[in-house]
C-alpha cells in the first residue's frame, strides 16, 4: 500500500497512475504549505497575498495591473481585485491610475508593505530550507526538473 493511501485512508486502488500522482502532488502542496500558511495567518495574509506583496516588490517602485500580477502569481486566481482590496485595508499597497491609460489602475507596494516583507524574508526563508531539509541537493533538483516537465509537457528534458 502506498503512503498516499494510507494517509488518506483509501481501501480500494486509484482509478490510475496519473490519478495517484496528481493526488500525491495536491497531497504535498498541502502539507507542505500548512506550515507556511499558519504563520502569514498572524499577519492576516494568505499564500496569495504574500505572493502579490512579493511581486510588486520586485517591480522596485513601478506598478502593476490586475492582469500583470495575474500572469506572475504562483497559484491562479480569479479575483486579483478582490485580493488587492484586502491588501488595500492592511495598508500594504497603493493603487493610482495610469498616466498613459486613464483605464488601467495600477498597484504598487508602498513603505509598510515593504517593512512587512523584510520582516518577512528571513522567516520564510528558513521554513523554505526546513520543509525540504530531508531531500538531498540532487533530490531537489530532480524533483524541480519533473515539476517543471510535468507543467511543461511540449519541453524535453
Amino acid at each position: 500500500m502506498s503512503n498516499l493511501k494510507r494517509e488518506i485512508q483509501q481501501t480500494k486502488p486509484f482509478a490510475s497512475l496519473e490519478q495517484e500522482t496528481l493526488l500525491n502532488l495536491q497531497r504535498t502542496a498541502s502539507e507542505l504549505g500548512s506550515p507556511f500558511l499558519k504563520f502569514l495567518k498572524q499577519y492576516g495574509l494568505s499564500h496569495s497575498l504574500y505572493n502579490i506583496l512579493r511581486i510588486l516588490r520586485g517591480q522596485k517602485g513601478k506598478g502593476l495591473s490586475c492582469s500583470g500580477i495575474g500572469g506572475r502569481m504562483i497559484t491562479r486566481d480569479s479575483d486579483i481585485t478582490r485580493l488587492i482590496d484586502r491588501l488595500l485595508k492592511l495598508e500594504l499597497v497603493d493603487r493610482v491610475r495610469s498616466e498613459d491609460d486613464r483605464r488601467v489602475v495600477l498597484t504598487s507596494i508602498n513603505s509598510k508593505g515593504m517593512k512587512l516583507l523584510k520582516e518577512l524574508d528571513g522567516p520564510m526563508n528558513s521554513m523554505d530550507k526546513e520543509s525540504l531539509v530531508h531531500l538531498t541537493m540532487e533530490e531537489k533538483k530532480q524533483l524541480n526538473r519533473l515539476l517543471d516537465k510535468a507543467r511543461n509537457p511540449e519541453k524535453k528534458g
